[in-house]
C-alpha cells in the first residue's frame, strides 16, 4: 500500500497527459495516412486496404480491449491508495498481451496459407491481415506499458518518443521502401505496420525497463487470479462491445463498395487516413477522463469525479474541436489533393472526398460525445450497458442498410452512419447524466475485484 494521498489532478496535469495522448494517437495514425497517399494511384488498393483494415479491426477490438482495461483498473488502486495492486494489474495485462499474441500467431499463418490459394486483391487482403496478425502482441504488449502509465499519470517525454516518434519513423521508411519504390501494394503497408509495432515494443520496453521489476515478478511469483478473473470478465464485456461497434464500421465499408471503387476509396482515405488525425485530441481526452475518472471513483471522491470530467470537458473544446478543424479548414482542400496525387480518377476522388469530410465534421461531433461518455462509462464499470446500447444501435443500422436502395450513393450511406451514431450518443448521455456522480461512485463501491 501506499501511504501518500495522490495529488489532485489539475488542468496542467490532464493538459500534458491529453497532449500526450494526442501525440501518440496522432503519430500511429499518421502513418496510416501515408499508406493511403503511396496507395492513392491505385483505387483497387485503396478499396482493398480499407476493407482488409476494418475486417481486421473487428477482430483487434475483442483482444485489445482485454488489454486496454488496465489503465482502467490501475487507476481505480491508484485512486484507492494501492501500488501493488496496480502493478499487479499491469502484469496482468502483459500476460493477457502475451496470450493474445500466440492467438495473432496462429490466425497469421491460417491467413498466411488461404493466400497461397487466393488472386489479386483477395491475395493481398489476406497477406494484409497476416502482417496484422503477427504484429498483434507487439501492440498489445505495448498497450499494456503504455496503460499502466496511463493509469497513474505519468506519461513522460521518454516515454511518448518511444511509442511514437521512434515507430513512425521506421514505419514511414518501410512504407515508402515496400509501398512505393518496390510496389508491393497492400501486403507493403502491412509489413511497414509490422516493422513499426515491432520496433514500437521494444522501444517501449527499453523505456520501462525501471518499471519491469515491479510489474512482472507479482505475476511471475504468485499471479494474483481473482484479479485476473476480474480483468478478464471486464476486458471480455468491453471487448464484446467494441466488436459490435466495429461490426458498424465494417459494414459501412463493405456497404460503400457498391457505390463503386471510387467512392470506397475516397471513404479509406477519409474516414480512415484524415481523419483519425483531427480525432487525435478527442481521443486523448477520452483516455484521460477515463483514467481520471477511474482513480476519482476508486477513492470515493463525488467532488474530484465531477471536477476532473468539467474540466476534460472544457480542455477538449479548445484541442478537440477548435485547432483540429480550424486547421483543416484553411488547408484541407490543397492537402487532400496531394495525398490523391497522380491518381488517374483524382478529380473523381477529390470531388467525393471533399462532400465525405463535410459530413464528417457533423460526425466528430457525435463520434466525440461517444467515446467521451464511453470513458467516464468504463471507469465506472458500466460495461454492461456499454454492450447493449452498441447492439441496440448495430442492430438499426444494420436493418437501414438492408433497406438501402441501390440507387444510393455515398452521401445517403453516410447519412444512415451519422444518424446511428447520434442515438448511441443519446443513449450513453443518459445514462451518465442518470448516474454522474454519485450513483457511479456508489455502484463502484458495491462492486468487489476491481
Amino acid at each position: 500500500m501506499i501511504n501518500k494521498r495522490p495529488r489532485s489532478l489539475s488542468v496542467q496535469v490532464l493538459s500534458v497527459q491529453i497532449l500526450s495522448h494526442a501525440l501518440i494517437f496522432a503519430v500511429q495514425n499518421a502513418g496510416s495516412l501515408a499508406e493511403r497517399a503511396l496507395l492513392a494511384a491505385d483505387t483497387v488498393a485503396m478499396a482493398t486496404l480499407g476493407v482488409s483494415w476494418s475486417a481486421f479491426c473487428v477482430f483487434q477490438a475483442f483482444s485489445a480491449n482485454m488489454v486496454n482495461v488496465c489503465p482502467l483498473v490501475v487507476g481505480r488502486s491508484t485512486g484507492d491508495l494501492d501500488e501493488d495492486r496496480a502493478r499487479a494489474a499491469a502484469g496482468l495485462a502483459l500476460l493477457l498481451a502475451s496470450c493474445w499474441g500466440v492467438v495473432g500467431v496462429v490466425l497469421a499463418g491460417i491467413a498466411g496459407v488461404a493466400a497461397l490459394f487466393a488472386v489479386g486483391s483477395a491475395r493481398a487482403a489476406a497477406l494484409f491481415f497476416a502482417t496484422q496478425a503477427l504484429a498483434l502482441g507487439p501492440l498489445l504488449g505495448t498497450n499494456a506499458l503504455v496503460g499502466y502509465f496511463t493509469g497513474t499519470m505519468r506519461i513522460g517525454l521518454r516515454l511518448l518518443a518511444a511509442v511514437s516518434v521512434v515507430p513512425i519513423t521506421v514505419h514511414l521508411a518501410l512504407a515508402w521502401l515496400l509501398t512505393g519504390l518496390l510496389s508491393w501494394s497492400v501486403a507493403g503497408a502491412g509489413l511497414a505496420r509490422l516493422g513499426a509495432a515491432l520496433v514500437a515494443i521494444a522501444a517501449t520496453l527499453a523505456v520501462a525497463r525501471g518499471e519491469l521489476g515491479g510489474i512482472v515478478a507479482p505475476a511471475r511469483r504468485q499471479p494474483n487470479w481473482a484479479l485476473l478473473r476480474a480483468m478478464f470478465a471486464e476486458g471480455s464485456m468491453l471487448g464484446l462491445q467494441q466488436v459490435v461497434a466495429g461490426f458498424i464500421v465494417f459494414s459501412l465499408y463493405l456497404t460503400a463498395i457498391r457505390a463503386g471503387n471510387i467512392m470506397s476509396a475516397a471513404l479509406t482515405l477519409t474516414h480512415s487516413g484524415v481523419y483519425p488525425l483531427l480525432f487525435s485530441f478527442a481521443w486523448g481526452s477520452a483516455q484521460v477522463v477515463g483514467a481520471a475518472a477511474a482513480q476519482a471513483i476508486g477513492r470515493g471522491d463525488n467532488r474530484e469525479l465531477v471536477c476532473v470530467t468539467r474540466r476534460c470537458l472544457g480542455l477538449s473544446a479548445i484541442l478537440a474541436f477548435l485547432l483540429p478543424w480550424g486547421v483543416f479548414a484553411i488547408c484541407g482542400q490543397p492537402v487532400l489533393a496531394w495525398l490523391i496525387g497522380g491518381s488517374p480518377s483524382r478529380v473523381e476522388i477529390l470531388i467525393v472526398s471533399g462532400r465525405l469530410m463535410d459530413l464528417l465534421a457533423v460526425f466528430f461531433v457525435f463520434d466525440f460525445a461517444i467515446n467521451f461518455l464511453s470513458a467516464l462509462l468504463r471507469a465506472a464499470m458500466e460495461q454492461a450497458y456499454l454492450l447493449k446500447a452498441t447492439l441496440v444501435v448495430a442492430g438499426g443500422f444494420g436493418v437501414l442498410l438492408l433497406v438501402l436502395p441501390s440507387w444510393a450513393d455515398g452521401t445517403c450511406l453516410m447519412g444512415i452512419f451519422i444518424a446511428a451514431q447520434a442515438i448511441w450518443a443519446v443513449l450513453l448521455f443518459f445514462r451518465v447524466a442518470g448516474r454522474w456522480p454519485a450513483t457511479a461512485v456508489k455502484s463502484r463501491l458495491a462492486k468487489s475485484g476491481i
